[in-house]
């Protein structure tokens, strides 16, 4: 059974030309409070009624005008709805013609009037219940960019879009619905997603059928040829629709597009290992895919960053799974790139908030809180993720027999993997060689130049396979703290320890 992903509705952008009858002549001196006259696509709303598609102000609105002499930008000032098309402000000093934006208490200009990039979270939505979409306003982007007078009537343009989800066929036991991942592949193996919140939706047997707004950048989110798209319903149970567009997807600005989809849902089964178990327990011997049997130190291989990359190309097999060099974010899910985390000299309980990494191939959000007993380093840690169960974790960081020259100096991990989340004196009374422990010894091996050695015994150096300006990155600890940074040259060798994503 077929079905079609895409309803296309180009809707023509339709200026509203009404005004209030009772609108007053408007001020045109500098700095005087002015009211003008504002008027947006009649095809949209600030507050989206889909049935009418008419876009009305509403209460609260507001307007960012940038007032210019010519072409010289005099400074910006934020215009509040007072009903109708009228919206009431201060005139820019020295300002003959303006642009307007909207909503205007949260686009910023920089000093020469350029719209700056919006926030990080600008795109973040809530839906509360099935076919709303209140949360659309203060998402819809609305420009005037043409100079207008103070007394002319500014005719906002939609920049961004509106994609109606129509969803049908969804399985009973998705229950109640807390998000809704859209994602694009927007080129050749990269993807894009964009994540609505759901309240207020729960699926049964007499409801399997949904309709959800998303309003989006379409600069960003169109789908290369031969591009998958996926609709990921997360709610008691993960279900998961997705289809391969033949020809690809660009959207263009202004535009509501609707995803009517009703076919084979299929559910998502997220089973997550310990994120310290994707790691291998060894270090690579040599290019040819054979893995170290033990930990000495002495006796470990290094090579230079160019060959490490040959594992981006050519994975590793062992027990049946593929080992790539990892990335720094994969890196990070184990140990934190500023080394003030894993600090071994004990300085106090610090706070993670917010890393991007990436666990099996998933990108998770991880936070966590550090502390010592000594030299041990203890950590309480929470994985989020858009799309799978939250994870939560305790780890232990510990340095052993690091002095120059000792094949048995290294610094050993140890993760376990909590049904919900441990305090920090948990953390450190916790039974680490309980079952469930995972455990990864890296090796002191320090690095090699030119065919000499260095701090062998006493520090471990691993490549990544991240770059930054040509440079790849290493993870590194030593007897203060372990930690990353980028290396000065990629001739430098140093250790391998590649990950799974399986």
């Amino acid at each position: 059974m077929k079905f079609k992903l895409f309803i296309i509705s180009l809707l023509a952008i339709m200026v509203v030309g009404c005004t209030l009858e009772s609108s007053p002549e408007p001020e045109k001196e500098a700095g005087k409070i002015v009211t003008i006259s504002a008027t947006v696509p009649g095809e949209t709303r600030v507050a989206y009624d889909d049935d009418t598609r008419k876009l009305e102000w509403q209460t609260g609105d507001k307007l960012l005008l940038a007032g210019y002499d010519g072409t010289t930008y005099k400074g910006s000032e934020i215009f509040d709805w007072t009903g109708g098309n009228s919206f009431q402000g201060t005139a820019v000093p020295g300002a003959t013609t303006y642009k307007a934006y909207y909503p205007g208490e949260i686009i910023t200009l920089d000093g020469n009037g350029n719209m700056q990039p919006l926030a990080a979270d600008f795109w973040q939505q809530t839906q509360n219940g099935n076919g709303m979409t209140n949360h659309l306003r203060k998402k819809l982007l609305l420009i005037d960019r043409n100079a207008n007078a103070i007394d002319q009537t500014f005719n906002l343009a939609l920049r961004c879009d509106i994609l109606r989800f129509c969803l049908g066929g969804i399985p009973q036991d998705a229950g109640t619905l807390s998000r809704l991942i859209y994602t694009v592949e927007t080129a050749t193996g990269v993807f894009t997603s964009m994540t609505l919140n759901m309240t207020g939706v729960t699926i049964s047997a007499s409801l399997d059928s949904i309709t959800a707004f998303l309003a989006f950048d379409p600069a960003v989110m169109g789908i290369a040829e031969d591009g998958k798209v996926t609709i990921r319903l997360v709610g008691n149970k993960i279900y998961e629709w997705s289809k391969i567009i033949t020809n690809g997807m660009l959207y263009v600005a202004g535009k509501r597009y609707t995803a009517n989809v009703s076919g084979v849902w299929t559910e998502v089964l997220i089973n997550p290992l310990n994120p310290l178990s994707y790691f291998a327990e060894h270090n690579m011997a040599d290019l040819n895919g054979t893995f170290e049997t033990g930990h000495d130190a002495s006796g470990q291989y290094l090579f230079t960053w160019y060959d490490a990359m040959t594992y981006n190309t050519t994975p590793a097999t062992l027990n049946g799974k593929s080992y790539y060099l990892p990335t720094n974010e994969e890196r990070r899910a184990i140990i934190p790139e500023d080394n003030s985390y894993v600090n071994f000299d004990g300085i106090g309980a610090r706070t993670l908030s917010d890393a991007a990494v990436t666990v099996g191939g998933e990108n998770y959000t991880m936070s966590g809180t550090f502390d010592n007993v000594g030299n041990v380093v203890y950590a309480t840690l929470t994985y989020t993720y858009q799309s799978c169960p939250t994870l939560y974790a305790i780890a232990r960081y510990r340095t052993e027999n690091l002095s120059a020259g000792n094949a048995n100096g290294r610094m050993v991990v140890d993760m376990q993997l909590t049904v919900t989340p441990y305090t920090m004196d948990e953390a450190k009374s916790a039974d680490w060689g309980a079952v469930g422990v995972v455990s990864r010894v890296f090796p002191a091996a320090g690095f090699g130049l030119r065919g000499r050695r260095f701090e062998q015994g006493t520090a471990g150096r691993y490549w990544l396979s991240t770059e930054s300006s040509g440079q790849g990155w290493v993870v590194g600890f030593g007897s203060d703290n372990a930690g990353s940074v980028i290396a000065s040259t990629n001739t430098y060798e140093f250790s391998i320890r590649l990950v799974s994503r399986e």
